[in-house]
């Protein structure tokens, strides 16, 4: 029996006591077999004992070791983030309390200057500051009334809205005789009978109709009209008609509320549409002649040509003129593209209509132009109005335009072909100067003209009578405007 079996062996084993503790007496060796042998419990000890290598429970005691670091870690973790929540809590409360003490001494100071006398530089900042905010806002028009509903526009302005019924005349190949009718809408402009609409409503016509809103009919002479802006002026023998209220079709923004007033099919009288302003300085041709026009998309319909445009301040900004109708190349329909003629351009041609009969005095500049083409972009040009010939002895001669020449812009507006030029040259009458940007030879060139007078036809008053003796153009009753826009 080895030492380790022997140990086991004893702490099995119950020990014998005696009662004389202090005088033991003496153990004989016992023999494991001199009694009779006891049943033992089956241990998996009866083998000899072998201790575990220490080297198994190295990695467990490892394990209980770093189970206390980690605890001990995300402790500290902890620990300084809350001090850092604090720290950062009164870092931003001071801020607060800094910011608002700053505040604070900003107002009493306001107040102490308020109530000391200010200086002469003092005041004249106050003064100039007011000055320079109005010049940097865009000028807007302004209603006594302020903004207005488009039912409270209506109200408002409907009396000042006329009906225009043009009867005419047209003769066939064969020589005979047909009578035309057509109508439109026009506005009054002053008390006496002024009224203004388009040129289209009445041309060709042998007698002119005027209804007002209130049901009564007037004989309208025609004061004078351009073909190249579509504006007529007419007057009826009438007083103390209510009139609208001119605004600023400059100021207008896009996305701005519009309204039209008008007869639309000549039969559905003083009806209003709403829309917005779509968009500014289309060059829409209607008649060869590009007009400059703003895009709306309130409804316009035949009859509403030469209606007024309002904004909703109650003032007019527009002469509604003409709409895109039909279908597009692939049969989809078009909708709600209008144009309507800024009351600005209207008027600055208002007094030689009604002084002349038209516009004596247009620009000229002696060329004759054409669109740049695809091909010619490809081979360098820019885009503008390319001159292919030049009059002997124009002004466009003697400023020095040649054959071949691109002109780009006209005293800093830009030109962009035929239409851009023409749009340009109608800001300029007959002796006036500008400065014409010219493409030429691979550079740009600046060249001064002076502007000849272009030839008009003057208008003639168109006189109430049943003696027909000219032949005048077929107008359908129910087509918008004589001629077809191209999309």
């Amino acid at each position: 029996m080895n030492e380790n079996e022997y140990m086991f062996e004893r702490s099995s084993e119950p020990v014998q006591q005696t009662s004389d503790v202090s005088d033991p007496a003496p153990r004989q060796a016992e023999t494991p077999y001199q009694a009779a042998p006891q049943p033992r419990p089956v241990y998996s000890y009866q083998q000899p004992y072998q201790p575990r290598p220490a080297a198994p429970y190295q990695p467990q005691r490892a394990i209980r070791q770093e189970k206390p670091k980690k605890k001990r870690m995300t402790m500290r973790i902890a620990v300084v983030a809350l001090c850092c929540a604090v720290l950062g809590s009164l870092l931003g409360g001071g801020a607060v309390g800094l910011v608002m003490h700053r505040m604070y001494q900003r107002d009493q100071a306001a107040v102490t200057d308020t109530a000391a006398p200010q200086t002469a530089e003092a005041v004249k900042q106050q003064t100039e500051a007011p000055a320079r905010q109005q010049a940097e806002t865009p000028a807007r028009p302004v209603s006594t009334g302020g903004l207005k509903t488009p039912a409270q526009v209506y109200e408002e302005n409907v009396g000042a809205v006329v009906g225009i019924a043009n009867e005419g005349t047209t003769y066939n190949v064969f020589g005979q005789r047909s009578a035309t009718a057509s109508s439109g809408t026009g506005f009054v402009v002053s008390s006496d009978g002024e009224i203004l609409t388009n040129y289209h409503v009445v041309k060709g016509a042998n007698k002119l109709t005027v209804t007002l809103y209130d049901g009564s009919d007037y004989t309208a002479t025609l004061l004078g009209y351009e073909t190249e802006s579509d504006i007529a002026l007419l007057k009826i023998n009438a007083t103390g008609l209510q009139t609208v209220t001119i605004g600023d079709s400059d100021s207008l923004l896009i996305g701005d509320e519009v309204a039209a007033i008008g007869n639309p099919l000549g039969e559905l009288t003083y009806s209003i549409t709403v829309g917005f302003l779509s968009a500014k300085d289309r060059a829409v041709n209607t008649d060869g002649t590009p007009i400059n026009m703003m895009q709306i998309d309130a409804a316009i319909n035949p009859g509403n040509s030469g209606g007024p445009l309002f904004n909703l301040y109650g003032q007019v900004i527009g002469i509604t003129t003409a709409k895109y109708s039909g279908t597009t190349g692939s049969g989809a329909s078009i909708e709600g593209i209008g144009f309507a003629i800024p009351i600005n351009d209207a008027l600055s041609i208002i007094d030689e209509l009604r002084e002349n009969g038209t516009v004596l005095n247009r620009a000229f500049i002696g060329v004759n132009v054409s669109d740049v083409t695809a091909e010619q972009k490809q081979n360098g040009l820019p885009d503008g109005a390319f001159i292919m010939s030049v009059v002997r002895g124009s002004s466009g001669d003697k400023a020095g335009l040649q054959a071949g020449d691109v002109i780009t812009a006209v005293s800093g507006t830009a030109v962009k072909g035929i239409n851009g030029l023409t749009q340009a040259l109608k800001r300029f009458r007959g002796g006036d100067s500008a400065v014409l940007t010219v493409y030429r030879g691979g550079k740009s060139i600046d060249l001064e003209i002076v502007f000849d007078s272009k030839e008009n036809q003057t208008a003639e008053p168109v006189e109430p009578t049943d003696d027909i003796t000219t032949e005048t153009e077929t107008v359908d009753p129910f087509d918008f405007f004589p001629w077809d826009l191209i999309p």
